[in-house]
């Protein structure tokens, strides 16, 4: 799978240069210092937080995507910290973070759930989880996500791997999406903003 992600990042920029819209909007309604940005690819995501103020670390399964998001965080005069990962190895701070955004951040069904117990994981009490992803309709779409059901998700699906947070917003829509190459066209996405308890 590493593999696959190489050679797709191997052609810059496949999912766009800027933030996640949002990622953006939301980001901009959190409060504390430090971000995680777990399954990050390039980073478009992550330079546009650490030119926000924060203090960002962000990982990767793919060594060139990893490579990408380092050189453009010097292209674009900030610093932060971008790792070569395996999302099950990835360990972080261990005072946790304020917020953790998940993007497209798709698994097989039998990792799914430990992955998302991560990511609770990695927040500190009274952080928030930022996600967007495709849901179950998006088989039917062209505009991007896997061609798993399995790995797509819904709001009964999220409800539950996300159980021990405070849920302020899930809701699926319909949009049309303009991120790079491999994300153009109508959509039908997830998103979720949810609280660690203090």
């Amino acid at each position: 799978m590493h593999r696959f992600w190489d050679e797709r990042y191997a052609e810059e920029g496949v999912y766009g240069h800027e933030p996640n819209p949002f990622w953006a909007d939301q980001l901009s309604r959190c409060t504390g210092t430090h971000v995680l940005l777990p399954c990050e690819g390039e980073g478009r995501n992550a330079v546009w937080a650490a030119k926000e103020g924060w203090n960002v670390e962000a990982f990767d399964g793919s060594g060139v995507a990893t490579a990408t998001c380092l050189r453009w965080a010097q292209q674009a005069g900030v610093q932060l910290q971008a790792t070569h990962a395996d999302a099950f190895q990835f360990e972080g701070r261990a005072e946790g973070y304020d917020v953790v955004g998940l993007f497209y951040a798709h698994m097989p069904e039998p990792l799914r759930k430990s992955f998302h117990t991560r990511a609770m994981h990695w927040l500190r009490p009274g952080g928030t989880l930022l996600l967007e992803a495709f849901n179950s309709g998006q088989l039917r779409r062209t505009s991007g996500g896997p061609r798993d059901e399995k790995m797509l998700f819904t709001e009964s699906l999220l409800s539950e791997d996300f159980i021990h947070l405070h849920v302020s917003l899930l809701k699926s829509e319909s949009v049309e999406l303009n991120e790079g190459p491999y994300h153009q066209g109508p959509a039908e996405i997830i998103r979720l903003v949810a609280h660690k308890p203090h």
